[in-house]
C-alpha cells in the first residue's frame, strides 16, 4: 500500500486547479464512489464542444485528488474525444498496470500501483467520470 502513496502522488494532492466553483454553468455534475465515498461536485461551460471554464469542489483520498490534479491541468480546452482517448487509456492502466499515455497525459502513470488495490479504482476514476458526465449533460442539453 505504501507504493501507492508516495511522495510524488502527494504533492499532487496539493496541486487541484479550479478549486472555485462556477456561479453560472452550462452543466454541474456530481459524481460518488460508491466504493469509498470520495465526491466530487464540477461545473463548466463549453464552447464549440470544448470546456470554457471550469470548477470543481474535489472531497476525495489522496489518490482521488491526485488523479483529480493531473486531469484538471487539461480541463481547459479539453475536448469530449481527448477526454474519451486519455479516460480509456487511465482504464486500461487501473486494469492492467501498463500505462500508455502521450505526452501530455504522462503524470498518469504516476498511478499505475492502484492496479493492485481493485478498491482504490473508483477513486481514481471518479475525475474521468465527472468530465464524462459534463460531456453527456453537454450533449443533452442542445
Amino acid at each position: 500500500m505504501t507504493e501507492l502513496y508516495n511522495t510524488e502522488i502527494l504533492r499532487w494532492t496539493t496541486r487541484i486547479p479550479h478549486q472555485e466553483r462556477l456561479v453560472a454553468a452550462d452543466v454541474t455534475v456530481t459524481k460518488t464512489s460508491r466504493i469509498c465515498g470520495s465526491r466530487i461536485s464540477a461545473d463548466a461551460h463549453l464552447v464549440l464542444g470544448r470546456i470554457k471554464t471550469f470548477g470543481w469542489e474535489v472531497k476525495a483520498c489522496a489518490l482521488g485528488q491526485a488523479t483529480a490534479a493531473i486531469v484538471g491541468q487539461h480541463a481547459i480546452g479539453l475536448s469530449e474525444a481527448e477526454l474519451a482517448d486519455i479516460a480509456a487509456r487511465f482504464r486500461t492502466m487501473v486494469q492492467t498496470g501498463e500505462a500508455n499515455f502521450p505526452e501530455k497525459w504522462k503524470e498518469l502513470a504516476l498511478l499505475a500501483p492502484v492496479q493492485d488495490h481493485p478498491g482504490r479504482h473508483g477513486s481514481v476514476m471518479l475525475p474521468f467520470e465527472v468530465f464524462e458526465g459534463i460531456f453527456a449533460a453537454a450533449e443533452k442539453a442542445e
